[in-house]
């Protein structure tokens, strides 16, 4: 009976605390076609593959629409459990756990019309004047890579406008993002020259306290993302 004591104290532990909490709290921003938010709904691309995955481990949550630097921040203060879309960075990776990549998020180059070289070289590099999303992982991306980046904006209209003033000779954006806003325009996709830079995988981070605590859920979760990669 001894022997049976600490089992049987495993498997209450086990049954008590479950796969995951009574309601898991996530936090997003704005960011088309992945993320948005309009009637008082939140949907996009992102929002149904997590949906899809929470209701397959019938999950209980609750999905918070923010600026991108909060939900950030209330993750890494233990405020929210975790936040999407995202890349995987060294950063994050110290206070939160990446789950197995969801999407697949293009970097792309869109060119001005009046820019006549966009081959890719040291000279150019040194010319253009460039910009992305202002505190994204692109702007930082430009910035550790040396180019000139000009101005701060803060979403895909203001990166548009600044293409379309010739402000600028090339933007760094998401493919997808950049499509929605030039459809929004009632302009089409190869109204600019464009280039693909790279290709990132994107998924969920949860925060490393609460993984710790439920150390079941994060295995489940991505088990649950493969059957959900085409919602």
């Amino acid at each position: 009976m001894l022997k049976l004591i600490p089992l049987l104290l495993w498997l209450h532990s086990q049954m008590a605390w479950g796969v995951g909490p009574d309601r898991l709290m996530l936090s997003t921003q704005e960011w088309p076609p992945y993320q948005s938010y309009s009637e008082d709904q939140i949907s996009g691309l992102a929002v149904s593959r997590v949906k899809c995955v929470l209701r397959q481990m019938e999950q209980p949550y609750q999905l918070t629409m923010t600026n991108w630097a909060k939900a950030q921040l209330n993750v890494q203060n233990n405020v929210q459990h975790g936040f999407f879309i995202t890349e995987k960075t060294p950063e994050r990776d110290r206070y939160a756990v990446f789950s197995k990549p969801m999407i697949s998020h293009h970097w792309y180059w869109y060119y001005s019309n009046a820019l006549t070289d966009t081959s890719i070289s040291d000279i150019n590099k040194l010319k253009w004047k460039v910009s992305a999303k202002f505190g994204s992982q692109k702007w930082f991306y430009l910035h550790n890579n040396g180019y000139d980046v000009v101005k701060k904006p803060r979403n895909m209209k203001n990166l548009l406008d600044m293409l379309l003033h010739n402000e600028v000779d090339a933007i760094l954006v998401d493919e997808l993002a950049m499509q929605v806003e030039l459809k929004r325009k009632g302009m089409t996709a190869n109204s600019f020259r464009n280039r693909l830079v790279a290709t990132k995988p994107m998924g969920v981070y949860f925060n490393k306290r609460f993984v710790n605590r439920y150390p079941g859920f994060m295995e489940e979760f991505n088990q649950a993302v493969g059957t959900c990669s085409e919602q």
